[in-house]
């Protein structure tokens, strides 16, 4: 399909990307706002600790189920209806928890959030690669404003928070409706046409192709990092010694490291894409796994989380643009939507792997560094691969 000409602003951008990004900022603070003030609310509202993993899981299994079927729904609707939908269900599940502490109201909000999330990410990923000539360069612009949202949420969260965590959840909600004013300016893209795909069942799961798998596995390992850090690695900075203050900060750095990490990715590919995928998933699982096994030295714990953190970064950006460029034009938004769901799944199991390997290993600082090798193990087949006869890049 070719690409849609838009108007160029004074300032040499165009009017699609300034209205895409205004709602990636506006969407990326409100949802980093909920992360932090849902746990705090849940327990201010006598739920026990147990049910914060039972909400947080049902984020992630709403976010996954939305994801399965975001390939074909993009054959039937225009790509920006997916993100206009997302600033809604945000903005809705935010409203609906700020009225209602109950456990229903919890549930409900996150189906909602991760429907939310799930719309969003894949939506905005696949509308900036329709508008872009590099796929790698769009994406990283997404993911370095996404993640300057994600910096700012949680500080905005806890300034009204203190107040009011309900009026915070307004607050988060209220960003949530103003993102949907510049999604409705997107440019219109008509949907995919369906692609007409070979007729036998393995070559019509797209993430089995050579290009897209790679690009699964990358989101993947972004993911279940994530997921670690997010989960396990806040607990074991805490009992090694550490302030909540300092450890706030510490998975600070590690998300700069993140964002970093993605606004580099257009530069690093310049050394392939194997060798790519190769140290940055080693660098994400093994940079995770030191901060585990030495928790209590800080300057390790930094090196470590830096380390582990741009990998990541750029993981999380390479692989999207890597599907996007494995498919032809209009498998585009299936393949996006298929990566994305590994790295969804990913988010879900990784915290689960780490809890199973805590009841099987002497201290949660081991479990987690010995997941933290899990996750860095792809490496090696992306290695294996790379040195097999007649492979080139």
């Amino acid at each position: 399909m070719a690409r849609i000409p838009v108007a160029e602003h004074a300032d040499g951008w165009r009017s699609d990307t300034l209205a895409v990004q205004i709602a990636n900022f506006a969407f990326s603070v409100a949802q980093a706002m909920t992360a932090v003030i849902v746990p705090l609310l849940a327990i201010t509202a006598g739920h026990g600790i147990e049910i914060i993993g039972v909400i947080v899981a049902v984020s992630a299994i709403s976010q996954t189920a939305a994801r399965l079927g975001l390939g074909r729904l993009m054959t039937l609707l225009p790509t920006r209806i997916f993100v206009v939908m997302a600033t809604i269900l945000l903005a809705a599940s935010c409203i609906l928890l700020a009225s209602s502490d109950a456990l229903w109201a919890f549930i409900v909000s996150q189906l909602l959030q991760g429907a939310a999330r799930a719309y969003f990410w894949t939506g905005s990923q696949t509308h900036v690669v329709r508008t872009a000539d590099s796929a790698v360069s769009a994406l990283a612009r997404l993911n370095v404003v996404q993640g300057v949202g994600q910096l700012v949420g949680p500080a905005l969260a806890g300034l009204i928070g203190v107040w009011s965590l309900e009026v915070a959840l307004l607050a988060a909600g209220g960003l949530a409706a103003f993102a949907t004013v510049p999604a409705c300016f997107l440019t219109r893209f008509d949907p995919f046409a369906p692609a007409k795909r070979p007729g036998r069942r393995r070559e019509n799961r797209i993430w089995l192709r050579p290009g897209v798998g790679a690009a699964a596995n990358m989101t993947a390992c972004a993911g279940a990092w994530r997921g670690i850090l997010n989960s396990y690695l806040p607990v074991i900075l805490t009992a090694a010694g550490h302030s909540v203050a300092s450890v706030g900060a510490l998975v600070t750095v590690a998300n700069l490291a993140a964002l970093g990490g993605s606004a580099a990715s257009a530069r690093v590919m310049a050394l392939g894409q194997r060798a790519v995928s190769g140290i940055t998933i080693l660098a994400a699982g093994l940079g995770l796994a030191t901060a585990a096994f030495f928790p209590a030295t800080l300057a390790v714990v930094i090196c470590g989380l830096v380390i582990s953190g741009a990998g990541a970064g750029i993981l999380q950006t390479v692989g999207p643009a890597l599907a996007a460029d494995s498919v032809g034009a209009e498998e585009r938004g299936s393949a996006i939507a298929a990566i994305g769901a590994f790295r969804s799944v990913a988010l879900l199991a990784s915290p689960l792997a780490a809890a199973g390997l805590v009841l099987l290993l002497p201290t949660a600082a081991i479990a987690t560094g010995l997941a933290g090798i899990l996750v860095a193990a792809p490496a090696a087949a992306v290695f294996r691969s790379a040195n097999r006869p007649g492979k080139r890049e």
